[in-house]
């Protein structure tokens, strides 16, 4: 086989292989956000919708929320804050203002952000898992050993953590059945290169569901379609994502998410492949 052969067909099964960084979770338009909040169906009616921040919240990414941002007077947000109701008090270094992500044509239909959140939960709900029990304790879990788990609950207290070790391509899904409480002191923690990205925590049950922490180390994304999130002061809070179609209410400090690396897309790689191939045909050309 020829070089020019040799080197076409490598670049052939790079353009079949799959995007590295493709999760298993399609967030639709809430993905643009570090924390977003959409409204759930009550009974036909859009009802929830509201994110509030307290004076210490500094956020570095973009928020929104279908219905109301409460900003507590110094809070900051490195991004954009995406409300058709924004109260002032809070320095946005991006826009803030109603996106199309938000926008209704009426109050009796649902937004673009909260029918993405919703179907990003059904999405994981419908993996199910292996029945995991409670955690509520100290565990350790490695992410390549499962796609999804089902969790009935999360308590942890100080001392406590929930390890989650995997490398950047491995993923997990917790679908949590109950509530979820992790104390100050204790922490969710993700390692061995393992990202929000790649860890979801899902909040599975139709009625209202929260997940509240206080002074705790936590990274992930948390989703729920009927959940109130309430954080509260001294956090640590290095790589996080939260979605919810209820509420969040974060007296938080540093808000901060990894974003994965991009590897490239077909159309990139086939540009790519048409520009050697020419090289390489120019190049035997000569030697011929």
């Amino acid at each position: 086989m020829s070089c020019f052969k040799r080197v076409f067909a490598k670049l052939l099964l790079v353009l079949a292989l799959p995007s590295a960084h493709a999760g298993l979770i399609d967030l639709g338009v809430a993905d643009k956000y570090t924390m977003a909040v959409g409204q759930y169906d009550f009974f036909g009616m859009p009802v929830g919708g509201n994110l509030n921040l307290g004076s210490e919240a500094w956020i570095h990414g973009s928020v929104a929320a279908s219905n109301y941002i409460g900003f507590g007077s110094g809070a900051i947000v490195y991004g954009d804050a995406c409300s058709a109701n924004i109260t002032a008090g809070a320095d946005v270094s991006g826009t803030a203002s109603e996106c199309s992500d938000v926008v209704k044509e009426n109050s009796a239909v649902f937004d673009q952000l909260s029918l993405d959140i919703a179907q990003a939960n059904e999405q994981a709900g419908a993996l199910g898992g292996i029945d995991f029990g409670a955690i509520n304790s100290s565990v350790a879990i490695q992410a390549n050993a499962y796609d999804a788990l089902a969790v009935s609950a999360i308590d942890l207290t100080s001392g406590e953590y929930l390890t989650i070790n995997g490398s950047a391509s491995d993923q997990l899904i917790l679908n949590i059945s109950g509530n979820a409480f992790v104390g100050s002191g204790a922490g969710i923690l993700l390692t061995g290169g393992l990202t929000s990205a790649n860890v979801f925590f899902n909040f599975i049950n139709d009625g209202q569901t929260t997940f509240n922490f206080g002074g705790a180390n936590i990274s992930g994304t948390f989703l729920a379609n009927n959940g109130a999130f309430i954080a509260g002061d001294g956090a640590q809070l290095d790589d996080v994502r939260f979605y919810t179609n209820n509420t969040l209410i974060a007296n938080v400090q540093t808000v901060r998410t990894k974003t994965p690396v991009e590897v490239p897309e077909p159309s990139t790689i086939l540009v790519f492949l048409i520009g050697i191939s020419f090289l390489l045909v120019r190049a035997n050309f000569k030697h011929s």
